[in-house]
């Protein structure tokens, strides 16, 4: 865990700004959790990064949703009973699940772009926001790629897709957490931490991370 790095340029703004970034990408988590739960993440069948963010805003716009919707095995194997108001309520978790996906890239973008113009970003940091970016787009294009596995044939997602899809999500959270902690506390707090603790701490973390990703492959059967 010597990925991220502090320095005496990060001010308590940037600070702050990355733990609210972390609790996000926590919060997207659980709502991607959630999403799968209620057995929503099928009932967008498109992927449109800009105009997607506008839902369905009246009666004809609803039912064309759902008209795409009812071309999907799902709906042909599953769900086939289902009203409109009951698509509707799949839609919102689904939509919402995006919308705020696309709402944690501009809490990170436009804070981001500031702090560097103000040159408040050390070159170490900058590279480690620049990867958790990098991570952000893909993670993204894993969401869609994981979605059209069960558009084809399958009523349901690969849970190789959906554990990808899990595994990449912690991966940002790891990262943005511990260069959250690192930016309150700095490098040498850890460095001073006992070692037989950190390192129980560390093959805990391991094995958490097994645990939570393996449910991946369950939630996808």
């Amino acid at each position: 865990m010597h990925f991220i790095h502090s320095d005496s340029k990060n001010h308590i703004g940037i600070s702050i700004w990355l733990l609210v970034l972390s609790i996000m990408v926590f919060l997207m988590i659980v709502i991607g959790g959630l999403t799968r739960l209620t057995g929503s993440g099928l009932s967008m069948v498109d992927w449109n990064p800009i105009m997607g963010t506008i839902p369905p805003l009246s009666h004809l716009a609803w039912v064309d949703a759902f008209d795409n919707y009812k071309a999907t095995p799902e709906f042909q194997i599953v769900n086939r009973l289902m009203s409109l108001d009951e698509f509707k309520y799949i839609f919102w978790w689904e939509w919402f699940h995006r919308f705020f996906a696309r709402l944690i890239g501009i809490v990170f973008i436009l804070p981001f772009l500031y702090f560097w113009l103000k040159n408040n970003i050390s070159k170490k940091l900058f590279l480690t926001l620049t990867i958790v970016f990098m991570f952000g787009l893909f993670q993204a294009l894993v969401g869609w790629w994981m979605v059209k596995s069960g558009l084809i044939d399958n009523p349901y997602v690969s849970a190789y897709r959906l554990t990808f899809h899990l595994s990449n999500a912690l991966i940002i959270f790891c990262i943005l957490f511990w260069t959250t902690l690192t930016s309150f506390f700095g490098k040498k707090t850890a460095k001073e931490a006992n070692t037989t603790i950190n390192n129980i701490f560390h093959i805990g973390l391991f094995f958490l991370f097994i645990t939570i990703t393996s449910g991946g492959f369950m939630a996808g059967t």
